[in-house]
């Protein structure tokens, strides 16, 4: 990997702008930004390609578990481990490792620290006497009051899924001891192990390190056999964990985004939603037909949830023909005049015009296991008119919603869909699905190998330029562009104020710090035993080790008050970078 690495690094510095010879004035000074928010930019968006192409393979019922597991979190460290790996390939390995080293500590830090702080903002709910969120406020009460002070506000989590995930995240941080333990040791890990440059040597030499100490050295290798260690052990839990309810729980929260984005139909993820009933049911002996879904289900019934709350427009808890037009539209059904009243009239036993929701999960149920019988059209016939789609939020400005339980206040986004899927058999749209999830993963991936190593270029150039070190910069700037996508997803899962969403927000960010314990400080120490380079980030691994046993700490609480969590997770973040700044300087720390 670190051969391969070197080779299409030295490929891709004749390609892109070297930020060196760039003019030493103001203007090469702003050309030099205007490259790093170029590369940043791209990063960013390459990284978002990632992440949605990997999220497309979870409606794949067959691949769920496994791209859940191990696709997500591997995926989703490739933008920091580039960045990581580039950083120790040119020929300044020493010096350009500052900023592997920047982009390692700020991306475990900042997804800590800044995503957590936003959840906890956005998932907040009012607090009831007793101190608990108030997930079920009762009808007519909303979750979080316009008045509400932020002290009587917080969030609650899945205990024993949060305490999973921070126990993980907090064992594999032993990888980062097992080299610095030896570096400390070995007389390494302070800057009077650093040699004065030679008299004859120019001002902009770097200093030559004493301390190269084949202890260190095999100390690294050992260090990255516990990463390569912990990693396969930490995707194997993963896996075998992939049945688990907060698993379960993204799957299901990715299927309703597609469906609402016109992503996927609603027929399509039913039928195989009903697949995966008869597998469990078959599994304990009680088979069901793969025709026949069983509309009592609680995966059903949550699936369908969130359309209901959106189109039962004022709030009565039923729903009338108009509403269950507008709703079947927008899923990709076209309702066929007459005989939609037939098919509505067999539900609607009153005749009132209406139905409840008990109802109305049996009709969709009658329409996804027998289409043909349905009366309805396929969407075909409503290409001319695919632009007055309406939105899936609309419902929701226009009137207000009452509590209920967890599963229904999930906000979903614009819906479109798109003509390529419209018409397609459940069979190909999964097919497309697929096809269009590699080809986003694809070319994501294959973006950031390409732009990582000039961003390193860039922010090394940029330390230079104003006499910071390349760690502080790339500290600042490299997740802004790696993990933006990460910071978007949990801020949107927690937005949705359900203890579940929640618990998925969190968790993510453990399990990414878990990845960057294990996947990119991997890679960095592979670059240390085999380019032979010196260990000299003492105050750094100091940092990133006190930040994450400061979140596990707060990973074993159930119920987290927004103000007493928020301010001092907050607060981590500036604080850590004053903290390597003071043993730098004061303690006299690489």
């Amino acid at each position: 990997l670190v051969v391969t690495g070197y080779t299409m690094g030295a490929t891709l510095a004749k390609i892109f702008v070297d930020p060196a010879t760039l003019p030493n004035n103001f203007g090469g000074f702003v050309q030099l930004l205007f490259l790093g928010f170029a590369y940043a930019y791209v990063l960013f968006l390459s990284s978002g390609l990632i992440s949605d192409g990997s999220e497309l393979l979870l409606l794949i019922p067959s691949l769920a578990g496994i791209v859940g597991s191990v696709v997500l979190p591997v995926l989703g460290a490739v933008p920091d481990g580039a960045i990581v790996l580039f950083s120790g390939l040119g020929k300044d390995a020493q010096k350009q490792l500052s900023v592997g080293v920047g982009a390692l500590a700020g991306s475990t830090i900042m997804l800590l620290t800044i995503p957590w702080t936003l959840s906890l903002f956005a998932g907040r709910v009012n607090l009831d006497a007793g101190g608990r969120p108030v997930y079920k406020p009762g009808a007519g009460k909303k979750k979080l009051f316009p008045s509400s002070r932020v002290l009587r506000t917080g969030v609650q989590v899945n205990p024993s899924v949060i305490r999973r995930c921070g126990i993980s995240m907090i064992v594999t941080a032993i990888s980062y001891i097992v080299i610095q333990g030896p570096a400390f040791a070995e007389d390494c890990g302070t800057t009077k192990d650093i040699s004065p440059a030679a008299p004859s040597s120019p001002p902009s030499a770097p200093a030559p390190v004493k301390c190269h100490s084949s202890g260190e050295h095999w100390w690294a290798f050992a260090g990255m056999l516990m990463c390569v260690l912990f990693f396969a052990l930490y995707l194997f839990d993963q896996v075998r964990k992939s049945k688990a309810p907060e698993k379960e729980a993204k799957i299901e929260q990715v299927r309703k985004s597609a469906i609402s984005k016109g992503r996927i139909t609603l027929r399509v993820v039913l039928q195989h939603l009903q697949e995966e009933i008869s597998k469990s049911d078959a599994a304990v002996g009680e088979a069901t037909p793969l025709n026949q879904i069983d509309p009592t289900s609680h995966k059903f019934k949550a699936l369908l949830r969130p359309f209901w709350k959106k189109y039962d427009r004022d709030g009565n808890n039923l729903m009338d023909t108009s509403e269950i037009r507008l709703l079947l539209a927008d899923i990709g059904e076209k309702p066929n005049g007459d005989d939609f009243r037939s098919f509505m009239a067999e539900f609607d036993q009153s005749g009132k015009g209406y139905v409840d929701y008990e109802e109305f999960v049996q009709m969709i149920t009658k329409l996804v296991e027998n289409p043909a019988n349905a009366s309805f059209n396929r969407r075909s016939t409503l290409n001319a008119t695919a632009a007055s789609v309406v939105s899936f939020d609309k419902p929701d400005v226009e009137h207000g919603r009452s509590g209920g339980d967890e599963d229904d206040d999930e906000e979903e986004e614009e819906a479109e869909m798109p003509e390529d899927l419209a018409d397609l058999p459940p069979e190909k749209q999964l097919r497309r699905v697929l096809l269009r999830s590699c080809w986003m993963m694809g070319v994501g991936t294959l973006v950031v190998l390409l732009f990582s190593d000039p961003m390193v270029d860039v922010l090394s150039e940029l330390g230079d330029r104003i006499h910071v070190s390349p760690f502080y910069v790339s500290f600042i700037l490299a997740p802004l562009a790696s993990n933006a996508s990460e910071l978007i997803a949990s801020f949107n899962y927690a937005s949705k104020k359900t203890e579940k969403t929640m618990t998925i927000s969190v968790s993510a960010l453990l399990g990414a710090a878990t990845m960057n314990n294990t996947f990119c400080l991997g890679i960095f120490l592979a670059l240390v035993f085999f380019r032979k380079l010196a260990w000299e980030f003492s105050a750094e691994t100091i940092s990133i080790l006190l930040v994450e046993v400061i979140i596990f700490v707060f990973s074993l609480t159930k119920v987290m008050p927004t103000v007493r969590t928020m301010i001092p997770i907050a607060l981590c973040y500036p604080f850590s970078i004053f903290f390597v700044w003071l043993l730098e300087n004061v303690a006299k720390l690489d």
